[in-house]
């Protein structure tokens, strides 16, 4: 059991801040450069490829496998593991983790899917955007990459605490 959920984590943890560290890195800022242009990659992002339903469920995934391990390691040790500096440094890195997907939740989601219906209505109207809907294009990309830059923040503290826990 220790090793599937050791598999789930990793390989879902790996998927995840990888992906948040190259949509901060790279593709978001693309994005925005490119302006107007990257109103199709955001439609495949968001309404094709279903990125932010994908993104959370691996999410997910690693944060629940993780508490898993951390319970079965809190349970084998009858709560001597909690308490110990590894303990602690795994927790902090699921603290961070969490909070992450609450980002995904409150911020990425919610603002993924306003653009995706602002691209939708672009597209639909034949024209190009009016400023109105320009500028809140633009208002919708500061607050994705906003969002994407504290949960890369985040992730990064999560994936640091996970990969020297034991050694502390």
């Amino acid at each position: 059991m220790m090793i599937v959920l050791r598999l789930v984590h990793i390989l879902t943890g790996v998927f995840w801040a990888g992906t948040v560290f190259f949509f901060a890195s790279f593709l978001l800022p693309s994005m925005r450069d490119a302006g107007p242009a990257a109103g199709a990659i955001t439609k495949q992002l968001i309404a094709v490829r279903k990125y932010p339903r994908v993104i959370l469920t691996i999410a997910i995934l690693t944060v629940l496998s993780g508490f898993a391990l951390y319970g079965l390691d809190v349970s084998l040790s009858n709560g001597a593991f909690a308490r110990s500096r590894p303990g602690m440094v795994f927790g902090l890195g699921g603290l961070a983790a969490t909070l992450t997907i609450f980002i995904g939740f409150i911020i990425m989601t919610p603002t993924a899917n306003k653009m995706a219906a602002l691209g939708a209505a672009i597209q639909a109207s034949g024209q190009p955007p009016t400023p109105e809907q320009a500028a809140e294009q633009g208002r919708l990309q500061k607050r994705m990459g906003m969002g994407t830059q504290m949960g890369a923040a985040l992730l990064f503290v999560a994936v640091v605490c996970m990969a020297i826990g034991r050694y502390v």
